[in-house]
């Protein structure tokens, strides 16, 4: 099976994952008009770190990150990678405890909260203990074999009763950079940073081709626009800015008749569970990866099982959807560090190993 597919795959399902929950809200949140203004300069954004990640590891042939930092210097190494490991934590605890919290709403409202947070961490962590990155990459084949129909399904439906004057103004009256000065835009950026650090952790075995991933990324631009227009179409600017999760809720309003299911969005949050647990699956992963390469004696049957243990903690103790979304808040240095700094650090070393690799060129 193709490389470039499988990766490109994990890449799509990893951002598709995190796209439905906050993410409309917060682009809602941060512009009053012209909702498409912020979701492209997001998602700009998004392809500028990964040309500068993808540049810098080309320069490596195959090297992981965490391979390229040890090789320098290996308390440098740590250093840099530290906020990218308390990043990846940070991220799969936020993830986890956001999805228990969509189920519970949508499905299981009696289910206990800690059986819902602790089922989906089991679940991504045997994926990631039995299957390794191998097991994962052509996982992601599968789900999208599985769910690309029903996904795409969903998208289109969800066009059903809008109303298209509220796309109006397409360009907006005042200053159209207002959306820079709100913290929501920079809170929504977590769905364009959740998933790219996945491509500087693959082995040389899973080898891709950095446009096959330029091209997934256009997949993803109008599910972004889907996912923050549809809710305005239907509810409204202000209502939907009222939501906890507008797209979700603009597709539970969908009805028709000759499908033998009674709400659409079963299709939509199933869906979401898949690929959030995958991407859950994919970032403990990378977090192994980490300690492994960094501290060589560790295994795997041990490592994964304290990751679950420190995530099932870490959910356990935020005790509502309130404080979820305010460690999204607080977490948007930390995500633009990573999502900057690591790209950055990656191509300044990438110049000085093709600099210092020129004169022993010219001398042979």
């Amino acid at each position: 099976m193709s490389k470039n597919l499988q990766v490109s795959s994990t890449y799509i399902i990893m951002h598709m994952g995190l796209i439905f929950f906050l993410y409309p809200l917060d682009v809602i949140e941060c512009a009053n008009e012209a909702h498409w203004i912020p979701v492209l300069a997001g998602y700009l954004f998004h392809i500028l770190m990964i040309s500068i990640y993808l540049k810098g590891l080309s320069y490596f042939k195959g090297e992981s990150i965490v391979s390229i930092l040890m090789k320098k210097n290996k308390w440098l190494a740590w250093l840099a990678l530290l906020p990218l490991l308390i990043y990846l934590m940070w991220i799969i605890v936020l993830c986890i405890r956001a999805l228990a919290e969509v189920i519970s709403i949508a499905f299981l409202s009696n289910t206990p909260l800690w059986i819902l947070m602790l089922l989906l961490l089991a679940i991504s962590g045997y994926m990631t203990l039995h299957g390794k990155i191998g097991g994962l990459l052509r996982l992601s084949v599968l789900f999208s074999v599985l769910f690309a129909v029903p996904m795409v399904f969903v998208l289109v439906s969800s066009f059903q009763n809008v109303d298209w004057h509220y796309l109006f103004p397409i360009w907006p009256e005042t200053n159209a950079l207002t959306f820079l000065g709100h913290p929501a835009f920079y809170k929504s950026l977590f769905a364009y940073t959740g998933g790219f650090l996945m491509l500087g952790f693959l082995p040389p075995t899973a080898a891709f081709k950095p446009k096959s991933i330029f091209w997934a990324s256009l997949i993803l631009l109008p599910v972004y626009l889907i996912s923050v227009y549809i809710p305005v179409l239907k509810l409204g600017e202000e209502t939907a800015r009222q939501l906890q999760f507008p797209y979700i809720f603009a597709v539970d309003t969908v009805e028709i008749n000759w499908l033998m299911f009674e709400r659409v969005n079963v299709f939509l949050l199933l869906t979401i569970v898949a690929f959030c647990m995958l991407f859950v699956a994919v970032t403990i992963w990378q977090i192994i990866c980490i300690f492994q390469q960094g501290i060589k004696e560790l295994s795997s049957n041990v490592l994964i099982p304290s990751v679950i243990c420190i995530t099932y903690i870490t959910c356990l103790t935020i005790p509502d959807w309130k404080e979820v979304d305010s460690f999204f808040q607080w977490n948007t240095g930390l995500r633009l560090y990573v999502a900057i700094t690591t790209p950055s650090i990656l191509l300044c070393l990438g110049w000085l190993h093709a600099s210092k690799m020129k004169p022993g060129l010219k001398s042979s």
